[in-house]
């Protein structure tokens, strides 16, 4: 992957230099300016978020939700333990808020426990990574953040398009896997 950015820097660089040397500086400070401002304006979205589900999380709702997802997760992802249920339910109650970037971490611990050591992958691996990489959301707050902070007149009016097209997507992967894999594997 460094390479892939390596090649994509010096090809911009590059052609800058070719087309409009005096653009080079000029484009580098205000593309890492633009980077810091986002960032910035997202940290409040994920501060809320993450603190809602650690919130969750303290108060013992995380578990009740596991326990209501458990028999969607044991259909969809393979039986599994408490542990793994556990972050699959705090995976997609993320996802399902739209931060993404919080939902990795139990991503990577379920698919590391899912691991049957055999470097093979299994069908709720596969499952686990398509249903994250189709973005179902109910709420894409992330998103709505950027709309807003780049001053959209109605941030919000993506909520419907949003639903629709990940639960068109989701649904897509979920048969395509199913077909990939077999019902019972």
């Amino acid at each position: 992957m460094q390479y892939i950015w390596l090649f994509l820097v010096t090809t911009s660089i590059s052609l800058l230099l070719f087309s409009n040397p005096n653009a080079i500086l000029t484009a580098m400070t205000t593309a890492t300016q633009n980077a810091v401002s986002l960032c910035i304006s997202l940290v409040g979205i994920y501060a809320l978020w993450l603190g809602v589900i650690n919130l969750a999380k303290n108060c013992g709702i995380l578990q009740t939700l596991c326990k209501k997802i458990n028999p969607l997760a044991k259909k969809l992802f393979g039986a599994h333990n408490d542990e793994i249920s556990a972050d699959l339910s705090l995976n997609l109650s993320a996802n399902l808020l739209g931060i993404g970037n919080a939902s990795t971490p139990p991503a990577i611990r379920a698919i590391k426990n899912m691991d049957k050591g055999n470097g093979k992958l299994t069908k709720g691996m596969a499952m686990l990574f398509v249903i994250n990489a189709c973005g179902l959301q109910i709420v894409p707050t992330t998103v709505i953040g950027i709309r807003s902070n780049l001053g959209s007149a109605n941030p919000t009016d993506i909520l419907l398009p949003c639903l629709i097209t990940s639960l068109a997507t989701t649904a897509v992967g979920i048969l395509l896997v199913n077909l990939l894999f077999g019902h019972n594997k």
